[in-house]
């Protein structure tokens, strides 16, 4: 599962201009982002039964795989393109023919964001519609501020102590409700969405002070407990904190931090920083409600006379703003754009 987030650094790397690259070029870096990430969905090149059953696992790879593709198509990189398309719509199939059933709901942590999240959103990119509306219904029902549903059937026995925001899970499935709300034009979820990632960005405010533990800036806490307070581990209400913490109580954490707290809450963070960025850090959303009143997520709107609407997006690079009603997207750079409810359409 690994190679998916080495291959997600490499293609990131390849996107930058070679100016800014010290040791390799950008071509160098996408060649490498589709070598690994080929090994990482081709079951063909794994010679062990455990290997190809987890080349076919969906993780968090959804998240750029549609974007990986198109660089490698237009770069000429033919033979891992054909075989990564082929492995993707492998899996995705795969999980769509068993979406009746829900089977991708299920992970090594039972009932888990990590199966239905990239579920619904890798069926949603590949176009499967009625898969990821299955899915979807999943999302709406369990996502929230905590986005920890490990809590109900914990797999370890520190996830029963407190219902906890996860960097990289909680991120992951919020992105996934956006994605997945954005391509179904389902309003209920790029809202859930939106909220999920309201919890995430708490993760990274050095100005919070509703927890007891401080961040500096550029520090990010890869877990916290919602709680507070939280009556099974007082010293964890609404903290921040990595495994690290749980040292003090012995056993393996001891022996993985033998020096106690080492300071580095910051375990598994990084793709849900990509993923708000890929989605809610660029888009902002307008749709009408069932009273006939437009309404924004990510943004905001004002009156500007009886026919037009001023939207003010909240996204920090703004770049596209969607109708979920009609999916018109206008792709602009511009903060502030106009929506015409005569026509329906938004106006630079």
């Amino acid at each position: 599962m690994d190679l998916e987030y080495i291959a997600h650094l490499f293609y990131l790397l390849s996107q930058c201009d070679d100016k800014y690259l010290q040791l390799h070029t950008a071509k160098e870096y996408l060649l490498w982002a589709g070598e690994v990430f080929d090994v990482r969905v081709n079951s063909k090149l794994h010679n062990n039964e455990r290997g190809k059953e987890e080349a076919q696992m969906l993780g968090q790879y959804f998240l750029y795989v549609e974007d990986l593709l198109k660089k490698l198509k237009e770069n000429g990189l033919t033979k891992e393109y054909k075989e990564i398309a082929s492995s993707w719509k492998t899996a995705t199939d795969r999980v769509d023919r068993d979406s009746t059933k829900l089977t991708a709901a299920m992970t090594e942590h039972f009932f888990d964001n990590a199966g239905f999240g990239p579920a619904a959103g890798a069926l949603a990119l590949s176009g499967h519609q009625e898969g990821a509306k299955k899915y979807g219904e999943l999302l709406k029902a369990n996502i929230g501020f905590s986005n920890d549903f490990r809590a109900q059937s914990p797999d370890r026995w520190w996830e029963a102590l407190s219902y906890m925001m996860h960097a990289l899970w909680g991120g992951v499935t919020a992105a996934a409700a956006v994605i997945t709300g954005r391509e179904l034009g389902d309003i209920e979820l790029v809202k859930a969405g939106y909220r999920g990632t309201v919890a995430l960005l708490y993760m990274y405010d050095s100005n919070a002070t509703a927890t007891d533990r401080l961040l500096k800036p550029g520090e990010a806490a890869s877990t916290y407990s919602i709680a507070g307070p939280n009556l099974n581990r007082p010293d964890l209400s609404r903290n921040r904190f990595g495994q690290s913490i749980f040292s003090s109580n012995g056993g393996i954490f001891t022996r993985l931090f033998p020096d106690g707290y080492t300071g580095e809450d910051d375990w598994d963070m990084g793709e849900e920083l990509v993923a708000y960025l890929n989605g809610l850090g660029q888009e902002t959303y307008l749709y009408e409600n069932s009273l006939g009143d437009y309404e924004v997520i990510n943004g905001k709107i004002e009156q500007l006379n009886e026919k037009d609407l001023k939207i003010k997006s909240s996204a920090p690079y703004p770049t596209r703003y969607i109708n979920l009603n009609t999916m018109e997207v206008l792709e602009c750079k511009q903060e502030r754009v106009t929506f015409s409810k005569e026509s329906k359409h938004f106006m630079m």
